[in-house]
């Protein structure tokens, strides 16, 4: 096999420590591919997540609002810059990050809020295809911010899953 696409669930505890609660070659990220490892999670006691932490592929997201209606999910923020970036020319791509990481990165919710309002009046002036990407993640881009900023580092990416994933790659290579 040249690829293999591992689904990974971790779990974060309230100490902060992270679990790994799964890892499962389904052979892709079709919403039965996710819905089967949510399905034998709580199969195996796996309570009702406080919130869960996305890259932007359908197939989860739709998994998780057949399981559970209303679930807090939050988009990751690194894959949405990656998505804005796709959406403009390269010339304007160190001037997009800047801005983008100023705006995930601001001290508070308020500042966050603000700066999100600013980038998106900006872009849709200079490139509405990235104000729309920004626009189409809603809420999920933002749901950090309803929990303690010493845990938003934490909560705004799928960085974590992404690592434990290229280590896999690396030890069966």
């Amino acid at each position: 096999a040249t690829a293999i696409s591992l689904l990974i669930a971790l779990g974060v505890r309230r100490d902060g420590q992270k679990v790994v609660l799964a890892i499962k070659n389904m052979g892709g990220e079709s919403e039965a591919a996710w819905r089967a490892v949510l399905d034998d999670l709580t199969a195996r006691g796996m309570a009702r997540p406080e919130l869960v932490v996305v890259d932007g592929g359908k197939g989860l997201e739709a998994a998780l609002a057949s399981l559970w209606d209303d679930m807090a999910v939050q988009r990751c923020t690194v894959h949405k810059e990656r998505n804005l970036l796709a959406h403009a020319p390269k010339h304007l791509h160190d001037e997009i990050k800047a801005e983008f990481n100023d705006m995930m990165h601001a001290g508070n919710a308020e500042d966050v809020l603000g700066k999100r309002k600013a980038f998106l009046a900006r872009w849709k002036l200079r490139c509405r295809a990235v104000a729309d990407s920004l626009d189409e993640a809603g809420e999920r881009l933002f749901a950090f911010l309803r929990y303690p900023p010493e845990q938003w580092r934490s909560l705004r990416t799928t960085n974590a899953t992404r690592r434990l994933h290229e280590e896999f790659k690396r030890r069966i290579k």
